[in-house]
């Protein structure tokens, strides 16, 4: 009876009465196939922008396929897929590729049902052996990870329009849908504390609004700051637009111009002052009809 080959690992099943005085090679062969597959390491270049399919072989210690984990490196110019045999089978696969292209993972003959893997990052997959050979991700579909698991000491990655759902509800979400980032509180106050808060760009060349414990708070346009709170009160830097009215029970002092586009009533308790070195151009009609002017 001649020898057959299992399905998963392609191990050497040996008929009886056969390959007499080889058998004990044959055996060690198949003990480095299951060793490859337990502990193997195997680092491929998938540079390009072509799919690419692991090499697998009957009794094959070497096939790229009997490796447990697989490193895949290069430079991607296009998105690919690699594929694993299509069968049940567990692989561990370090995406180390560079360039912004998606890396998936499919059973060979199922592009459809395989599994995009961050780059950067560690996945473990399975084939699941079905008629589709359904190719998942473990840890994205394990669900909630208890206490004793919850010290990482590397990235978590999480995969487009995935959640990292926190609280029971979940009462906070954060997430990325592909093109935007979101934090969503779904349950009571959003607090964000800290004595000094900084909003910039993505870049970071570029401030938003700074807020500073037992300092001001101070808003930017362009990466020039407008508005500040101050001991006194609040500082605006530039023109002031005003679309309906200035209510002021203190002081309003201005080095620049204060505009009220709807003719606004401007009411002032206590004094208004301006350190204008010019007075404002002389006007008739709806944007002219009254002017206090001191032109000192």
């Amino acid at each position: 009876m001649a020898s057959t080959f299992s399905s998963r690992l392609k191990l050497e099943l040996q008929g009886t009465g056969e390959n007499a005085g080889t058998w004990g090679d044959k055996t060690n062969n198949n003990l480095n196939v299951l060793d490859a597959f337990s502990a193997g390491y195997l680092t491929k270049s998938v540079a390009g922008s072509t799919n690419v399919t692991l090499t697998t072989d009957n009794a094959s210690p070497t096939s790229e396929a009997s490796n447990k984990v697989i490193e895949l490196t290069g430079t991607l110019t296009g998105d690919i897929t690699v594929f694993i045999p299509a069968a049940e089978g567990h692989y561990i696969f370090f995406n180390n590729t560079s360039g912004s292209h998606s890396l998936t993972i499919a059973a060979t003959g199922h592009t459809a049902n395989g599994v995009a893997i961050t780059q950067g990052g560690h996945s473990e997959v399975y084939c699941d052996g079905s008629s589709d050979f359904n190719v998942v991700n473990v840890f994205a579909s394990m669900g909630t990870i208890g206490a004793s698991l919850a010290n990482f000491t590397g990235n978590v990655a999480i995969s487009d329009s995935k959640y990292l759902n926190i609280g029971a509800g979940p009462d906070l979400q954060l997430y990325h849908n592909g093109t935007d980032s979101f934090i969503e509180n779904n349950t009571g106050e959003l607090n964000i504390q800290g004595d000094n808060i900084t909003i910039r760009s993505d870049s970071g060349t570029e401030t938003f609004l700074t807020m500073d414990k037992d300092d001001g708070v101070d808003i930017y346009y362009d990466n020039a700051k407008k508005l500040e709170t101050t001991t006194a009160g609040v500082t605006v830097t530039g023109a002031l637009t005003v679309t309906t009215t200035i209510a002021a029970t203190s002081t309003i002092t201005t080095s620049s111009t204060i505009a009220a586009s709807n003719i606004g009533n401007i009411t002032a308790r206590n004094l208004f002052t301006t350190t204008s070195s010019g007075a404002p151009s002389s006007g008739t009609g709806a944007d002219g009809d009254f002017y206090l002017i001191h032109d000192a």
